[in-house]
């Protein structure tokens, strides 16, 4: 057996659970969820070496219907709601999050409160997107970038993260992960001893990183940009207790980092191209040390 070989973990395929293995600087398609913890004293560790996990679904070459810098889906590429409440991005140029225009006096007259809805595409501006009732997706392209030169990337169906963490003294190393629908890294539960290292969150619909309820999780050496959560890069919330450091943000739809957590700590940071570099609610314990700021 190749020495490439690390380890295993848990592969959501069909919503069906199945045993794979990982090599070294493997590029996979399917989402990972990690579910075996080990002790405060040998926690287990996940090294993915390098490994990538994208989830999106290259659509460059379906057949829009092109009016200039429009770009309508010729069939339906999702469902009448393509993101839940909260989200921002159906939709990707590359790395660039596409951002939905919501129609917010419509969506207020709507019998159905919950309900989406969107501007049409002649009130788009450059970077923004919408999805007509029956699944169609049309947007409109930024200047930034060019058709023939740009791939067009959709996420999966709503409501999957790249990496799902249900466990307790776990250390998640040298991933990346790319296109989910949700979370890049997603944490729920009442999990302690969490501990990211060397990892890289880009272009995920939702947070890059997120922990809820009572998670306790250090972040050492990671990169967060370019996705689409109206909160932020990283939204840690609930009872959650979390610490970043050595880290590099940017370019995400909303603040760097969203807090609602019990206490929070960001040190030795980037933050850069961000409206937004902090958005902490009231009541929760924030520290920032040596922090960067660039424009």
């Amino acid at each position: 057996m190749s020495d490439t070989l690390r380890t295993t973990v848990t592969f959501i395929v069909s919503g069906f659970l199945a045993t794979g293995f990982v090599w070294a600087g493997e590029v996979t398609h399917k989402p990972v969820r990690l579910s075996r913890g080990g002790t405060a004293e040998a926690p287990e560790v996940f090294d993915g070496r390098g490994m990538v996990i994208d989830l999106g679904v290259d659509v460059t070459d379906h057949p829009w219907k092109k009016a200039g810098d429009v770009w309508t889906s010729s069939t339906p590429l999702s469902g009448p709601e393509p993101v839940v409440a909260g989200q921002f991005t159906a939709l990707f140029l590359d790395e660039m999050p596409i951002t939905l225009a919501h129609d917010r006096v419509a969506e207020r007259a709507a019998a159905d409160k919950k309900a989406f809805c969107y501007l049409p595409p002649s009130a788009l501006k450059p970077g923004q997107m919408g999805c007509t009732p029956d699944g169609l997706l049309y947007f409109r392209w930024p200047a930034s970038k060019s058709p023939g030169k740009t791939r067009v990337i959709l996420p999966p169906k709503a409501g999957i993260s790249c990496v799902s963490i249900c466990c307790s003294y776990i250390t998640v190393k040298n991933v990346t992960v790319v296109h989910a629908s949700n979370d890049g890294f997603n944490i729920h539960g009442d999990w302690v001893g969490i501990r990211l290292e060397n990892v890289r969150a880009l272009s995920n619909a939702d947070e890059g990183v997120s922990a809820h309820e009572n998670v306790q999780m250090d972040v050492d050496g990671a990169e967060i940009a370019w996705n689409g959560s109206s909160d932020g890069g990283v939204a840690d919330v609930g009872r959650s207790i979390t610490t970043y450091k050595n880290c590099k943000v940017h370019d995400n739809v909303g603040a760097g980092f969203k807090f609602a957590g019990q206490s929070h700590r960001v040190t030795d940071t980037v933050i850069y191209n961000q409206a937004k570099a902090f958005d902490v609610v009231k009541g929760t314990l924030f520290k920032q040390e040596r922090i960067e700021h660039r424009e």
